[in-house]
């Protein structure tokens, strides 16, 4: 791996990223839709589960740094840094006995861009069926799915270097739940990667989530859980990176995202990683421990193992496992 040791100032780098913030955060307001009187109000809630130890790791802000396969379920523009074949696995054993687990492949098209496709799914645990009066009539176990589909391709700049360009991305999601009975919709997402700046060190990205669908639960009927999310990476060298995200979902407020990676690197087919971040997600909600993520990772070669440990204060602790490896 080529290391480089160019060096830029905090002022420079960081404070576009501070500004973004500072705009974006009061128009995600519970007037325009988003607060903390939905909640609950949406179905798929299961979407919103991080998928990859990376980006838990860092806090949840992970949107504008996304370069593997892990970016279909984030921001699908990332796929457009994969310049081969990226595999991705993930396994978290997750909150009161449940587990989730994510899946996901990519590859480039050339010059086309870079497409891949992915599965989430999460498991409940199996559960008693009772009647009214408390007798247990025998047990189920209630799951969610979600498969996509998706695409990143430049835009705009075809006369200059990749990182100069915009890059656009979609992807399209066929989403089932199972209770008692089932249900299934069709979703869709849209990511965007503006052109990196100061000396490519700095790139936002724009990503909308689950932009349409619904899911019933017996008589009741709740859309997907909408998402927008303003990311940003800033890269101070190639040791560190710094990421920012603001998110809103329908269904709760919006909150704040950052996290930080150092590399280090032990020689040419090593590196070592260490990640930290944290987020004000329903940071009110619960008691205890909670709203940061701690990691790490390995990388030999074309192989990369990472490990993530997210709080939920009084509710437990989620532990994430992933391999990703490129070929």
């Amino acid at each position: 791996m080529k290391r480089r040791g160019r060096r830029i100032s905090f002022t420079a780098a960081a404070l576009p990223a501070l500004l973004l913030c500072a705009l974006a955060l009061p128009r995600l307001s519970p007037a325009a839709g988003f607060g903390s009187d939905s909640a609950g109000t949406s179905s798929g809630q299961f979407l919103k589960i991080a998928a990859g130890a990376r980006g838990a790791g860092l806090g949840e802000a992970y949107s504008a740094l996304a370069d593997d396969a892990f970016a279909l379920d984030w921001n699908p523009a990332g796929l457009i840094n994969i310049k081969k074949n990226s595999m991705a696995v993930m396994h978290a054993p997750y909150l009161a006995g449940t587990f989730a687990d994510y899946f996901a492949y990519a590859e480039t098209a050339g010059d086309m861009g870079s497409w891949g496709l992915g599965v989430k799914y999460m498991n409940y645990g199996r559960m008693n069926r009772t009647d009214s009066s408390g007798l247990v009539l025998g047990n189920f176990t209630p799951y969610d799915v979600a498969l996509s589909v998706g695409f990143a391709c430049y835009i705009t700049g075809f006369n200059k270097a990749p990182e100069e360009r915009f890059v656009l991305g979609a992807t399209g999601k066929f989403v089932k739940s199972r209770i008692l009975s089932e249900d299934n919709t069709v979703s869709a997402d849209i990511g965007l990667n503006l052109p990196y700046m100061f000396d490519n060190k700095f790139r936002v990205s724009m990503t909308v989530q689950n932009i349409m669908g619904s899911l019933r639960y017996d008589k009741e009927q709740a859309s997907l859980p909408l998402i927008l999310r303003l990311g940003t990476v800033t890269r101070f060298s190639e040791y560190f990176n710094l990421t920012g995200d603001i998110a809103a979902s329908r269904d709760n407020l919006p909150y704040l995202a950052m996290g930080g990676e150092i590399v280090l690197p032990v020689h040419a087919d090593m590196d070592t990683f260490l990640r930290a971040g944290f987020n004000t997600r329903a940071i009110s909600d619960v008691a205890g421990a909670r709203n940061v993520g701690f990691g790490g990772g390995l990388r030999y070669k074309s192989y990369q193992f990472d490990y993530a440990f997210s709080p939920f204060g009084d509710l437990g602790s989620v532990h994430r496992l992933s391999l990703l490896t490129t070929f």
